[in-house]
């Protein structure tokens, strides 16, 4: 079952309207003013699966404490998905003509060793780039999409995001090409 949540053009009320038939078009009357409506719902193609997730912080634009909202974000809502819509792409970095894949949860990255305890290891010989030199965290979001943000892993050796330096504590959101300079060597960000 559909549901549209819309806002009555006449009398500004907002009211949910369920389509339980499946119907491409539902006429309703506004139980305020009384005004016959048209409430188009897509064509739905597939079943539904219910996922419940927690986006983090928003805007003070957006609804607060889980509530459905006429546009935007679902922060800490159920939001409606089909599964097999879902085409998921992987991050990794690539370097020197060598591709590392990146897991979801948090990915050490440094500089291949054997005393080295990264979960993925830059085959570099590259001194100034540490054993365990920075982190990239990797989340799924409810649309299928791959989150994956970079931060300093403890190390006192440089990091830049295409070029701007990433200080102690800071927190950048990785998009497909970024360069990552680890000491002298880069590697480049993908999402494929």
């Amino acid at each position: 079952m559909q549901t549209k949540r819309i806002k009555c053009p006449k009398c500004g009320v907002v009211l949910d309207v369920k389509n339980s038939k499946n119907e491409s078009v539902k006429l309703i009357t506004c139980p305020s003013c009384h005004t016959s409506l048209q409430v188009k719902f897509p064509p739905q193609q597939a079943p539904m699966e219910a996922q419940t997730f927690y986006a983090g912080p928003t805007s003070s634009s957006s609804s607060v404490d889980g509530e459905t909202q006429l546009a935007g974000d679902f922060t800490g809502a159920t939001k409606l998905y089909n599964p097999k819509a879902i085409h998921r792409l992987k991050p990794k970095l690539l370097f020197g003509g060598v591709s590392y894949s990146l897991e979801e949860g948090r990915n050490i990255i440094g500089r291949k060793c054997s005393s080295s305890e990264a979960s993925v290891q830059i085959d570099t010989g590259d001194r100034y780039m540490s054993r365990q030199h920075c982190d990239i965290t990797v989340t799924s979001l409810p649309d299928g999409s791959m989150k994956a943000v970079l931060s300093n892993y403890q190390n006192k050796n440089q990091t830049t995001i295409d070029g701007q330096l990433l200080d102690e504590g800071d927190q950048v959101r990785l998009t497909d090409g970024n360069s990552i300079t680890m000491g002298h060597t880069t590697v480049t960000f993908k999402l494929s």
